[in-house]
Order: C-alpha cells, then sequence, then structure tokens
C-alpha cells in the first residue's frame, strides 16, 4: 500500500513538472512570436522609411534636373504648365508610387502677417479677404497677428485653456499650426489649406503658379473674375518645354502690363496715393517669377498599406542647392484630391 502510495505521488509529481514545462515552452513560443512579429513590423516600416526617403530623392532630382534645363536655355521661370507639376506614378517590387509636387511660393504665405514683416498690415488685410472670399470667420486674421505678436495680452486665452498653452511668438515652421490660433476649426483649416503656406515672412508670390484666389485678395479692387483671367494666362492644355514659353510671365513687370491691374496702379496714382498706399499692393518685390520652395507628396501603396509622407524642399537656383527643411508624415493619400492642382496636360509626353 505504502509503494503505491509512493508512485502515485511520483507520477503527480511527474505530471506537474511535465505542466510547467509545457507552459514554459508555450510562453517562450509566444515570445518568439511577438518578438516575430515585432521584427517584422520593424523592417516593414524601416523598409516603408526608406522607400519613402528614396522617392523624396527622386522628386529632387527631377526638380534640379528642371533647373538645370531652365538655366541652360536662360529661361528663369517656374510655371503651372511644366511637367513636375504633374503626377508621376511609379510601379516598385510588390508596390505602387506615386510623387506630387506643389509650388509652395503660388500660394499666400501665412507667415506674412508676422510683426517683423515690414508689410504684415497688407498681409493681414490680404489675408482677411482670403479668409472672406472662402467663408471662413475673418477674425482668425486678427487672431493670427496676435499669436506673432511679443508679449500680447491674447496669450492669456490660450494659457487659460485645458491643457493650456502660450503662442511661441515665431514664424510657422508648418500650416497645420494654425489650428492652434483661436477661430480656426477642422472643417475652416481644410477647406483653407490648399491656398496658403509657412515660407520665410519675405518669400514672394510666384505669379506663373498662384491661384485666383490668392491674387484678388491682394487688392480689394481686383475681382476673382479678373484674377482668373489672368491665372489663365499662364495655364495651358499641355505641359512641357515648348508650352511653357507660351504661358508665362516672365518678368513680374508682365503682371503689372496686365490692364486690370494697371487700372488699379493709376487709380492710386491719380488719387495721390504714390507713397505707401500704392507700392504697398504691388511691389515688385512682393512677386516673382521663379520659386525655391516646394512640397512633395510621396504616396506608396502596398498590400498591407497605404501611407503618405509630405516633404517642404528647398531649391535655390543660384547655388544649386537642394534639400529637405520639413517632414510631415501625418499625411493621408487622401490629402492629394484636397491639395494638389495639377495641370491637365493633354499633350505631356
Amino acid at each position: 500500500m505504502r509503494l503505491n502510495r509512493q508512485s502515485g505521488v511520483a507520477l503527480i509529481t511527474v505530471l506537474l513538472i511535465f505542466a510547467l514545462v509545457s507552459m514554459l515552452a508555450v510562453s517562450i513560443q509566444t515570445q518568439q512570436e511577438q518578438s516575430f512579429r515585432q521584427a517584422s513590423s520593424t523592417l516593414e516600416n524601416t523598409n516603408t522609411f526608406i522607400t519613402l526617403l528614396s522617392i523624396e530623392d527622386i522628386a529632387k532630382a527631377g526638380l534640379m534636373y528642371d533647373n538645370k534645363r531652365d538655366k541652360d536655355e536662360n529661361e528663369l521661370w517656374d510655371t503651372a504648365s511644366e511637367l513636375w507639376n504633374q503626377p508621376f506614378p511609379l510601379t516598385l517590387e510588390n508596390s505602387q508610387v506615386a510623387i506630387y509636387i506643389r509650388d509652395l511660393q503660388g500660394l499666400f504665405n501665412v507667415n506674412s502677417l508676422h510683426p517683423q514683416h515690414p508689410q504684415n498690415s497688407q498681409a493681414k488685410a490680404r489675408f482677411t479677404r482670403l479668409l472672406s472670399g472662402l467663408g471662413i470667420d475673418t477674425s482668425v486674421a486678427q487672431n493670427l497677428t496676435e499669436w506673432f505678436t511679443e508679449s500680447s495680452s491674447f496669450n492669456y486665452e490660450y494659457e487659460s485653456l485645458t491643457p493650456g498653452y502660450t503662442s511661441p511668438e515665431i514664424e510657422f515652421s508648418h500650416v497645420s499650426e494654425l489650428m492652434l490660433v483661436q477661430g480656426m476649426n477642422t472643417a475652416d483649416f481644410k477647406l483653407l489649406e490648399p491656398f496658403i503656406s509657412a515660407l520665410p515672412m519675405a518669400t514672394p508670390l510666384n505669379i506663373n503658379t498662384s491661384n485666383p484666389e490668392v491674387l484678388s485678395a491682394w487688392d480689394a479692387g481686383l475681382t476673382l473674375a479678373q484674377s482668373r483671367d489672368i491665372i489663365n494666362k499662364t495655364r495651358s492644355n499641355a505641359c512641357g518645354p515648348g508650352e511653357r514659353n507660351n504661358f508665362v510671365f516672365k518678368e513680374v513687370n508682365d503682371l503689372f502690363e496686365e490692364p486690370s491691374i494697371k487700372a488699379l496702379i493709376t487709380a492710386n496714382t491719380n488719387n495721390g496715393q504714390t507713397g505707401q498706399t500704392a507700392s504697398s499692393a504691388w511691389d515688385n518685390g512682393d512677386f516673382d517669377v521663379k520659386t525655391k520652395y516646394f512640397s512633395v507628396i510621396s504616396v506608396l501603396k502596398t498590400e498591407t498599406q497605404e501611407i503618405a509622407l509630405e516633404s517642404i524642399i528647398k531649391r535655390d537656383p543660384d547655388t544649386d542647392f537642394i534639400g529637405t527643411i520639413y517632414r510631415d508624415f501625418s499625411r493621408k493619400p487622401s490629402d492629394v484630391n484636397r491639395l494638389v492642382k495639377t495641370m491637365n496636360c493633354a499633350g505631356a509626353q
């Protein structure tokens, strides 16, 4: 009887040990599976990141090629009728890629409202008109001015929020910072974003790539219809080197010779406003025909994911420098249809 009892205890002990070993084996296998999934996810994310950066480099190469072509042909201007303003699809192994390039200097620069900008009051009036034309609360213009103003009492409004914050009183690095300004909501921001940029405050507007909404906001006397007529002169239904020469303002003064704008300048002069008022409305230094700042949106689609990256690129045509000054990984592929305004280049090759 005692021997049977000892044998039963031994059997139970063996079973317990077997159970513990089995549990340990299952635990090790589970940890290995988790480590494998984590390693696979890390590898996939790393490959995605490297691929997006490679796509960014392709866009840079295209922009530098465009700059070299302009210099070689002595045609120093950028227009919306160029091939860089077209989607550029690529097919990689197990993935599809598309590159979209926007000219940020064709948009309204919100940093021009900064108090250190010499024409910040005129910029505020233009921004107000842009907001009004889009049906957005115009108080955002005043609130943005306060945001940029050093030691503004308006800061108490932000500090009293939950969680509270304060304005840095410096230029925006990206237009998404406008969401922090009182009066701006998500719906209005999505409506406004295709028309604005956040560049160094003195960056001029490229009149060859701008849009009617931005140009008509420049002067209260310029209608949206007149702006469309002007902008359409820089657009073509075909793109490429041959087309860009026929649809372009080759010099800023060409813009000032447009009848509707020339009439505004003449009216200001005849009214004795030849000083600050006339020059601030249509100042040669506020415009350009060449661009330094571009937004590159890279979209990568694989079997498991679809991801987008926005890269802010600076290209200096004088020094041949090109570099990335900002990256935004929060972009979604759906942003492309809202932000990118490409030409219908029927004759592009």
